[in-house]
C-alpha cells in the first residue's frame, strides 16, 4: 500500500493499539505472514497454534468452500459477493519447537508500535499420560512463547479433549481440565493468558464457564469456528482419510451462532460476574459487523477467513472508522 489510513486506537491489556482489529489463529503461519499483514493494517496479530513437537499437516485439501446447512457442511462453489465460508480440516499442525521459537522472534521484531503478538499454542497428549502432564505441556509452549517475545498467549481449548472418547468434547467444555491448563499456565508466564474458547449449548454453560476460568484468564477469544461434519454433494465426507468426518467451519455464515455468543459474553461481563477481556471472533466478514462487535463492547474484533480473501480490509476499516471520528 501506498499509504495506510491511520488507526482510530485501541487499549488491551494496557497496551495502546493502532486499531483493535486483529488477525485470529490460523492464516499467520510464519514470520513473513505476520509482517506482511502486519502493514496493511492489521494490529493483533496472532501467530498460528504452535506446539511442544512437530506435528504435520492432513492431506491436502485442506480447505473447501462451503455451504453451512442445519445437518452439516455441504461443500459449494466459492462465494464472490462477500459471503465466504469455508471448513478448515488442517490437523492441528506445527513446526518443530526449534524452528517455531526462532521465527517468532523475527515477527515480534517485524511488528511496529501500536501492534501486538499473540501467540497460539496448543497441549499435546501422550498416550498413558494424565491431565497433569496435558497441562504441563500447554504451560511450557506458553513459557516458550513468551520467551521467544509474545506479548499475550493464547490457550488453544477449543480442541479435542483426550481423555473423552465416547462423544466429540472440546477441552473448554471440560471445566476442570480448561481451568486445571490455565493455572498451571498462569503460575508460569507473566504475560496476558487468553482462553480460546467455542460455542456453548446454553447461556448458562457460556457463563459458567466463563466464571470458572475467570480467576486464571486474562481474557477471552470466541467463537473462532464451528466443528461440524462436511459432506461433498454426494453426501460422502469431504475430506479423505482417518478423523476427517468432521472440520472446523469458519466464515460469513458462522456470524449468527458467533455473534449470540459473543453478546451473551459481553452481557454476563455488563452483569458483574467477572471483568476479563473479550476478543470477539467468527463469521466478521463486513467491517460493518467488526464496528457494531466494538460498539457492543468487545475489546478487539478478530478476523480469519476475511483477512484471506480480502488482505484490505483493516484499510478499508480504518477508513471507515476514520471518516466517522471525523
Amino acid at each position: 500500500m501506498r499509504r495506510l489510513p491511520a488507526g482510530p486506537g485501541g487499549l488491551l491489556f494496557g497496551r495502546p493499539l493502532d486499531s483493535s482489529l486483529g488477525i485470529a489463529a490460523g492464516p499467520l503461519l510464519n514470520s513473513r505472514w505476520v509482517e506482511a499483514y502486519a502493514r496493511v493494517g492489521f494490529d493483533l496479530l496472532t501467530y498460528a497454534t504452535v506446539r511442544s513437537i512437530f506435528q504435520a499437516a492432513h492431506a491436502l485439501p485442506n480447505i473447501r468452500h462451503v455451504d453451512n446447512r442445519d445437518q452439516a457442511a455441504v461443500v459449494s462453489r466459492a462465494a464472490l459477493d462477500g459471503n465466504t465460508t469455508i471448513a478448515v480440516s488442517l490437523g492441528e499442525p506445527s513446526m518443530e519447537p526449534e524452528v517455531w521459537r526462532k521465527d517468532v522472534r523475527r515477527a515480534k521484531e517485524r511488528i511496529g508500535r501500536g501492534q501486538i503478538l499473540i501467540v497460539s499454542v496448543l497441549g499435546t497428549h501422550q498416550s498413558g499420560r494424565d491431565a497433569e502432564a496435558l497441562a504441563a505441556d500447554y504451560a511450557q509452549c506458553a513459557v516458550w512463547a513468551e520467551e521467544s517475545g509474545a506479548d499475550a498467549v493464547e490457550l488453544q481449548l477449543a480442541a479435542p479433549d483426550p481423555f473423552i472418547e465416547q462423544q466429540p468434547q472440546m477441552i473448554y467444555e471440560n471445566v476442570p481440565l480448561a481451568a486445571r491448563i490455565l493455572h498451571r499456565t498462569r503460575t508460569m508466564v507473566g504475560v496476558p493468558v487468553l482462553a480460546k474458547l467455542g460455542p456453548f449449548k446454553t447461556p448458562r454453560l457460556l457463563h459458567d464457564t466463563a466464571t470458572r476460568l475467570a480467576p486464571w484468564a486474562h481474557g477471552y477469544v470466541l467463537v473462532h469456528s464451528i466443528n461440524r461434519r462436511v459432506l461433498d454433494d454426494k453426501g460422502t465426507p469431504a475430506f479423505e482419510g482417518t478423523g476427517r468426518e468432521r472440520a472446523d467451519v469458519c466464515g460469513a455464515q458462522t456470524f449468527t451462532v458467533a455473534a449470540r455468543q459473543i453478546a451473551e459474553m459481553l452481557a454476563w461481563r455488563k452483569a458483574g460476574a467477572w471483568d476479563r477481556a473479550v476478543l470477539a471472533v467468527g463469521g466478521i466478514s463486513t467491517v460493518e459487523r467488526a464496528r457494531d462487535l466494538l460498539r457492543e463492547g468487545a475489546d478487539a474484533v478478530l478476523v480469519a477467513t476475511a483477512a484471506l480473501f480480502d488482505p484490505l480490509f483493516a484499510a478499508r476499516f480504518r477508513q471507515i472508522r476514520t471518516a466517522a471520528v471525523a
